[in-house]
């Protein structure tokens, strides 16, 4: 999924999905059967698998019948290629029994049959329904690629088969006996690729890793592993190794689409948004039914600053998808950039029409309100947020509301609570650090900002505020040392020069403190 970042004023979002816990768990068991008739030139462990995966078929779809149920009972219409996929995914076998009997007495041909017993949880279908949609949609697309590649597999062996019977040359022979084995092999490939899928969709990562890399091992052409390692590298933020997966599926398919898209959302994620875009490009063309690369091209173009190419795209993509909720409100963190409030505020509606369960939705809406002054509804949609899952955001937010309204003492529980969610969130930091600057408790206003400064060590207003504070206390060289900075990170900043001539002057360092003076007054500051 590919979600702008930036919101307005001072927002940095990360958009998850959170769903009500539901009711109760059961367990479902299916039989299923499959059936292989195995050749001379097949091994039996190959033909049993090759039974295995039929019955597991047989069995995933009498499951879609009760994932489909299920989801109707629980309020969650999905459609038959998800039903589909949740089936194949949550499937356990928990019992097989094989039987081998020979086709004919002179021996030759077996068929071998399997029986399976498989479970299904409905807590593995609660736990689908409560991920993050566009990981679902991915998980289904990869289903599809799943089942597709199996289909193409089952015809080259029976091609293959009849081949053999119906040639008496040896070489022939030869090579397509070769041909089997290198078959059998691309099919144990494919098998473990199957189980790094279901890993995958688990969230174990780690699992699913060392499953596709096996599945590299057996057959080094398949595409496939290297691009379901690559969504695992990139799921925990192993970029370099993602980058390396994705351009080998290139290499491998260079007119799959989403191999491209895929290595632009690691360039994106690493700010490198022009190859980011390059790829996202090549991917539309390659297919130009790509959502996934318009949206995250659109964000690529927003980052940049071009903001009617961004529009464009989520343009594009509604034209594809006119439910794709994440388009509407992408474009509406871009509208709202350019204070285009009520643009923005009709597509976050929209949004929040479609995906009522997007906290990240609420919060960008309680912008706009915010932006408009209209404090109260703004303060409605980050506590909406906020019931959703808890949201850093949202409380900073609300935080910086209370403080215009003059309501300290609730900014300071708001900040607080957002600093307990991210230990990382440095504007919550610096507003705190400000609050205890008004209330003169200046040692922990001074911890504060330098916290913001070490997680943002170019932000001009921390060492501002930090050096007024060393000013206040009398740390006049720390004072110096902190406006000195603001003049290396901001050389046309007339305040820094004032303030730091007026410290030296303070310190008795007249001659410096005269240099500072000048300068300001030259860069425009009126001592009022």
């Amino acid at each position: 999924m590919c979600n702008l970042k930036k919101a307005m004023g001072v927002l940095l979002i990360g958009a998850s999905l959170s769903f009500m816990p539901l009711a109760h768990a059961e367990i479902m068991t299916y039989e299923g059967i499959g059936e292989y008739i195995m050749s001379d030139f097949e091994t039996p462990d190959i033909a049993k698998q090759r039974a295995k995966v039929r019955a597991e078929q047989h069995a995933a779809e009498q499951a879609g019948v009760y994932v489909k149920s299920y989801t109707k009972t629980v309020n969650h219409i999905v459609e038959t290629d998800e039903v589909t996929a949740i089936a194949n995914t949550i499937i356990k076998i928990v019992d097989e029994k094989y039987t081998v009997t020979p086709l004919n007495e002179k021996g030759g041909s077996f068929r071998v049959q399997v029986t399976i017993r498989a479970t299904v949880d409905s807590v593995r279908i609660d736990d689908w329904l409560k991920r993050d949609y566009y990981k679902n949609v991915e998980l289904v697309e990869q289903n599809k690629r799943l089942q597709k590649e199996r289909e193409e597999q089952e015809r080259e062996i029976q091609k293959l088969r009849y081949e053999l019977s119906a040639t008496t040359n040896k070489n022939k022979l030869e090579k397509l006996e070769k041909s089997i084995i290198d078959e059998e092999r691309k099919f144990i490939s494919r098998q473990k690729v199957n189980e790094g899928y279901k890993l995958y969709t688990e969230e174990k990562y780690i699992e699913s890793i060392e499953t596709c890399s096996q599945a590299i091992g057996l057959n080094e052409r398949n595409a496939t592993a290297y691009y379901l390692r690559g969504l695992a590298y990139y799921a925990q933020k192993n970029y370099q190794q993602a980058i390396k997966d994705y351009n080998k599926v290139i290499e491998l398919k260079p007119k799959f689409s989403y191999g491209y898209s895929k290595r632009g959302r690691v360039f994106q994620d690493q700010k490198k948004y022009e190859l980011a875009i390059n790829d996202y490009s090549k991917a539309i063309e390659l297919n130009n039914k790509n959502k996934e690369a318009y949206n995250c091209r659109g964000l690529s173009y927003a980052e940049k600053g071009d903001f009617q190419k961004a529009i464009n795209d989520y343009n594009n993509v509604l034209k594809i998808d006119s439910k794709y909720d994440s388009a509407y409100y992408n474009r509406g963190i871009v509208y709202a950039k350019q204070g285009k409030y009520q643009d923005a505020m009709k597509d976050y509606n929209s949004a929040i029409a479609l995906n009522r369960q997007n906290d990240s939705y609420y919060v960008n809406r309680g912008n706009v309100y915010y932006e408009q002054g209209k404090y109260r509804q703004a303060k409605d949609n980050y506590n909406k947020a906020i019931e959703i899952k808890e949201n850093a955001m949202a409380h900073y937010n609300k935080g910086v509301i209370y403080s215009k309204e003059g309501n300290k003492v609730q900014a300071l529980v708001e900040y607080n609570k957002a600093i307990e969610i991210d230990s990382e969130y440095a504007n919550a930091y610096y507003n705190r650090g400000l609050l205890y600057k008004e209330n003169r408790k200046y040692e922990l206003a001074i911890v504060d900002i330098s916290k913001t400064i070490e997680l943002r060590p170019d932000s001009i207003d921390a060492y501002e505020s930090r050096g007024v504070i060393y000013g206040i206390i009398g740390e006049y060289i720390k004072a110096i040392s902190d406006f000195s900075k603001v003049i290396k990170l901001s050389p046309e900043n007339a305040g820094a020069y004032y303030n730091r001539g007026y410290a030296n002057y303070l310190l008795g360092n007249k001659e410096q403190a005269a240099s500072d003076y000048i300068k300001a007054k030259e860069l425009g500051y009126k001592n009022e």
